[in-house]
């Protein structure tokens, strides 16, 4: 009973999602039209397009070495990129939820690491995302604190969010099972204890409290280093795709907004990568800087286009290590 009325109140979420993102992708399309649209790409910088797919590489790479590490190594690098990049395309092409699956299920059955372990490293990861979200975030509320008056609540309440999130989870690593009993009791309570998702992250909660206090903050420091590198590397991906479009952009504004744009892209509301979410959000928060929204409305167009487009080329890499471990293994055994 409990299994039917989970599948069909996650039934419903997903097609609120999928009307949401087309409503969204309406509202973007009315703000262009195609003939700006077909111009756009005919004037498309290919230099800078290339430069974008590499820092895109680069993120990817990082992202792998993130998971490497925080899972103990217990697999080859060439197989975490593998995950990664599988990851990557089911959740820019399907949603979060199904490329956190994948990367779950690979690491447990492919790689043979343990379930818990599995979205430990996952959850760590992330809470070193939100640190490196929140120093970027920071630094730029600050160089732009005179332009963002619309907005100056609603960073001072992220700002003081964001540590308050990652204090709940040392809370975790200090008091340990009995916190995790209190939630247990609280989500099973107002009826989220049986979602698969939310079973997952406690039992990854459960194997964080269950490692010592020392191991585990080592762990984040290492999580928030590569995270720091990812978001640099993110950064610089996003200014090289928009020059790409011919936007030129001051590099704060852009730090700023795509800080933005990564808090929001946590937000349980997307499909297709965030399709129409990520658009809005863009012409939004940019055209607080005075870009207008018809340009932006236009340009987030081809910021999409590349984001399909650098995902299905990063696939290249599956079959080519496979064709590579191929190759090596003859030559091993003989």
């Amino acid at each position: 009973m409990v299994g039917n009325i989970s599948k069909g109140s996650g039934f419903i979420w997903n097609a609120i999602k999928i009307l949401l993102a087309i409503a969204l992708v309406w509202f973007i399309y009315s703000k262009t039209n195609l003939s700006d649209i077909s111009e756009l790409f005919k004037n498309v910088s290919v230099n800078w397009l290339v430069v974008s797919f590499l820092f895109f590489c680069l993120m990817t790479m990082m992202k792998a070495v993130q998971y490497y590490m925080l899972s103990g190594r217990q697999t080859l690098y060439a197989r975490v990129l593998s995950i990664v990049v599988v990851q990557n395309v089911v959740t820019n092409f399907i949603a979060a939820g199904a490329g956190i699956a994948s990367y779950l299920t690979m690491f447990h059955v492919d790689e043979s690491v343990r379930l818990r372990k599995a979205a430990a490293t996952f959850i760590i990861a992330k809470i070193g995302d939100l640190v490196a979200v929140w120093c970027i975030l920071s630094v730029a509320g600050v160089i732009l604190w005179n332009q963002i008056t619309v907005l100056r609540i609603a960073v001072i309440v992220m700002l003081a969010i964001i540590p308050l999130a990652i204090g709940i989870l040392l809370l975790v690593i200090v008091v340990r099972q009995k916190f995790l009993k209190v939630v247990d009791a609280l989500l099973n309570g107002i009826g989220l204890g049986h979602f698969t998702i939310i079973q997952r992250g406690l039992d990854a909660l459960q194997y964080l409290a269950e490692q010592k206090a020392s191991v585990v903050f080592r762990i984040l420091l290492t999580a928030v280093a590569c995270s720091l590198v990812y978001m640099a590397l993110t950064m610089l991906w996003i200014l090289s795709n928009l020059l790409a479009y011919s936007m030129i952009i001051p590099a704060a504004v852009v730090v700023f907004v795509s800080s933005w744009i990564q808090l929001i892209s946590w937000i349980p509301i997307q499909v297709f990568g965030g399709l129409g979410v990520m658009e809005t959000s863009q012409v939004y928060l940019y055209g607080l800087f005075g870009i207008p929204a018809v340009q932006m409305a236009t340009v987030s167009v081809g910021l999409r286009v590349s984001l399909y487009l650098f995902n299905l080329i990063s696939l290249l890499y599956i079959p080519l290590n496979t064709f590579l471990r191929r190759r090596e293994s003859p030559l091993q055994s003989s």
